[in-house]
């Protein structure tokens, strides 16, 4: 969505349509991966492991809405501001050097990137949460140079010709999703002991005496 409530303002916003779709695609390889896990954490405890379940989707789902409630993008006065669910960020428009629209590798929906004159860069917006239509009228709003990037390039490709625009968790997909396994595998184990002191305490579950 984009907005214009005058001349000199122009105002976006994420897709949760947008969202959904690519999250939904994700979940068909991700879903069961995340679920063995859990199982795997939680065993024998099946209970246990759907409660962690449940409370990592609560705790995801209060994150989307807090984001799409907050997060937009403002282009006014000399200046782009960006509001996510947490913070707020800014620059001049003069500081952003480059705009790259780039699609990550495996994918053709492209990244915005804004890159500074150093070869920095100054800030992001992902093509999971974003409508590329949206992209585009941004990257021309911000009035720097626009330089789409071809899909399908490897990721030194990227680095070599495109400095500025990818970080850590794009070069090291691998140890993002160990992050991700490993932090399924922490909520799991919090859960379990949250269970377990709920069920001591309330007299469910009767602690071993030494005769016993």
């Amino acid at each position: 969505m984009t907005d214009a409530t005058a001349p000199d303002r122009h105002e976006f916003r994420p897709s949760w349509p947008a969202f959904h779709r690519r999250m939904l695609v994700r979940l068909v390889w991700l879903a069961p991966l995340l679920l063995l896990t859990l199982l795997i954490a939680a065993w024998p405890s099946l209970g246990t492991a759907f409660v962690a379940l449940g409370a990592a989707l609560v705790i995801a789902g209060i994150g989307f809405l807090l984001y799409f409630g907050r997060a937009r993008v403002t282009i006014e006065a000399g200046e782009l501001r960006i509001r996510g669910a947490l913070r707020s960020r800014r620059w001049p428009l003069h500081a952003i050097g480059t705009v790259v629209l780039l699609p990550l590798p495996g994918t053709r929906e492209s990244t915005l990137y804004g890159v500074s004159p150093v070869l920095e860069r100054m800030f992001s917006l992902s093509a999971q949460t974003w409508e590329q239509e949206t992209l585009e009228q941004l990257a021309e709003a911000v009035g720097a140079p626009v330089v789409h990037a071809p899909a399908g390039l490897a990721v030194i490709d990227i680095k070599e010709r495109y400095p500025g625009t990818i970080g850590w968790t794009t070069t090291h997909p691998w140890a993002l999703m160990l992050l991700v396994v490993g932090g399924a595998m922490a909520v799991t184990v919090v859960v379990s002991l949250v269970v377990a002191a709920v069920l001591l305490a309330t007299g469910q579950v009767p602690l071993p005496t030494p005769n016993g």
